[in-house]
């Protein structure tokens, strides 16, 4: 196994800044983070660390593929926020450096890869929500499942399967429809090809927010944030369905790409993603939901409620690694 590296020594000096180190090059980082706040990000980080940071930003299935495609010759350093099945994956295919740092105490273990090549520093629920301008809680969906009946046709919408989100939906509707060895079902693919038979595809140039306003459509599958964003954009109210059997719980996590080059500047990005100060700053500064429990107890008030707002739904994220790929393809060429 591939011996894990401490943050320790120049690196933990440099981000105090008691000593200054010639860059040779900046760290690069592929991130599917959202692209308007990485410019506060890399303010974030170098103000606390002395590296230069570079953010190379594309969906959560694109770093995937592009780190797999690059396993020969990395062009990154350090990955930042993908969530849990996609770092699973990357770690099955050998492309991570395991690591320890100095700030990890009292994170849980279930943000802890245990063979230490990767660690959650937020959380973000995966929700089935609607316009409740135009839709009562009594008439909603109140599980996934029910979203393959016919009345829900053309009435929620679903993203490209490059998305992290829309693979997270479909961790959690995959895990619904397995049996008890992992496999999915006939009955599972029949229920998928309803579901996808009553969704509408999101495109570009289309406006998810003006589409949940007009109540073309009125159910929204999308990240917790993301909802609160339409529906601001929309002008609409809305609320969450704390579903039956759960809500899909993602945690984005940060890893290093092995064969990096630019190790000691990972180690001090790291060190400052992962602690407690940044996650509440980032808590306080876009709504996110931190994973360490003393960053949730610091957190504003309606972050502490998200915390804990939702049933999380238990998936076999390994499983997910494992098989995925195989149950996207099987969509994109039979329902897309």
């Amino acid at each position: 196994m591939t011996a894990i590296v401490k943050f320790t020594g120049l690196a933990a000096l440099c981000l105090t800044g008691l000593v200054t180190h010639a860059i040779a090059k900046p760290l690069i980082v592929y991130t599917p983070q959202a692209v308007d706040r990485l410019p506060e990000i890399e303010a974030f980080v170098e103000e606390h660390a002395d590296i230069d940071v570079e953010f190379v930003n594309m969906g959560g299935g694109a770093v995937y593929d592009r780190v797999l495609a690059e396993r020969n010759n990395p062009q990154a350093d350090v990955i930042f926020g993908l969530i849990d099945f996609l770092t699973a994956g990357l770690k099955l295919e050998g492309v991570l450096q395991p690591y320890e740092l100095e700030n990890l105490e009292g994170l849980p273990a279930i943000y802890r890869d245990p063979d230490g090549y990767f660690y959650g520093y937020r959380q973000t629920p995966i929700t089935l929500s609607y316009n409740a301008d135009l839709l009562s809680a009594e008439d909603a969906p109140q599980s996934w499942e029910e979203l393959a009946d016919p009345e829900w046709n053309g009435k929620f919408m679903i993203g490209a399967l490059t998305w992290q989100t829309t693979r997270a939906i479909l961790a959690g509707l995959f895990t619904r429809q397995i049996d008890s060895d992992g496999q999915m079902t006939d009955e599972g693919w029949d229920w998928f090809n309803k579901f996808y038979d009553n969704a509408v595809i999101y495109e570009d140039g289309m406006n998810r927010a003006e589409l949940m306003a007009s109540g073309e459509n009125v159910v929204s599958l999308n990240h917790y944030q993301g909802v609160q964003s339409d529906a601001a954009n929309g002008g609409y109210d809305y609320a969450y369905v704390n579903t039956v059997g759960g809500t899909p719980i993602v945690v984005e996590r940060n890893a290093i790409l092995a064969g990096t080059d630019n190790l000691e500047d990972a180690l001090a990005f790291l060190e400052v993603v992962q602690s407690v100060e940044f996650q509440v700053w980032n808590a306080e500064t876009f709504g996110v939901i931190p994973v360490h429990p003393d960053a949730v107890a610091q957190s504003p008030a309606e972050i502490r409620a998200a915390a804990e707002m939702f049933t999380t739904q238990a998936i076999d994220w390994d499983l997910m690694a494992e098989n995925l790929d195989g149950w996207l393809e099987r969509i994109q060429l039979d329902m897309l």
